[in-house]
């Protein structure tokens, strides 16, 4: 691992604690701090891929957004957002996120379908960073605060440890 690397996984990880600090301050806690640490991660990674036209960079950094934002899609629509199905005033966060989901795969495959030189994937990428974006601006405003309502800390804590179990296992299914 090159020190430019190491330097740039400690430069996500401080994003994603300073995420973390943000969030715990507004009042996030359990599953819903975590996934704000984690949307701060990879939003480091994003800014650091959209700041340069090298194919190098690119191609170095796409793998892991791209394992990076659908484990973490696929361990939220496994084990987050089927608990809030069960009560009125969440159940549209549901659907909606089901819908955002999907957009943000259609996205990450558009990526996929491009040469890292070319400005169609910069294109492509560049919608994938502001469907990220306003996924996370509307999970962290709106649905999370929401879902915390309705969610106790205990259960949030245990929603928290099947959700790293489903993003384990996502990783491991090559996302």
């Amino acid at each position: 691992m090159g020190m430019s690397n190491r330097s740039e996984q400690i430069s996500v990880k401080v994003a994603g604690t300073m995420k973390a600090m943000k969030a715990g301050f507004e009042g996030l806690r359990g599953v819903f701090l975590h996934l704000a640490e984690e949307h701060g991660e990879v939003g480091a990674l994003l800014k650091r891929v959209h700041k340069t036209t090298e194919p190098d960079v690119r191609r170095e950094h796409w793998s892991q957004i791209r394992t990076e934002l659908l484990a973490h899609e696929q361990g939220e629509l496994a084990e987050v957002y089927p608990l809030l199905t069960a009560n009125e005033g969440t159940r549209e966060i549901v659907a909606l996120h089901s819908q955002e989901a999907g957009q943000l795969k259609e996205a990450i495959v558009a990526v996929d379908a491009h040469d890292f030189a070319s400005p169609a994937w910069a294109a492509a990428f560049e919608r994938l960073c502001t469907l990220v974006q306003q996924h996370v601006t509307e999970e962290e405003n709106d649905f999370f605060p929401r879902a915390q309502e309705v969610i106790s800390e205990e259960q949030s804590k245990l929603v928290l440890e099947r959700y790293e179990i489903a993003k384990r296992a996502a990783k491991g299914q090559g996302h």
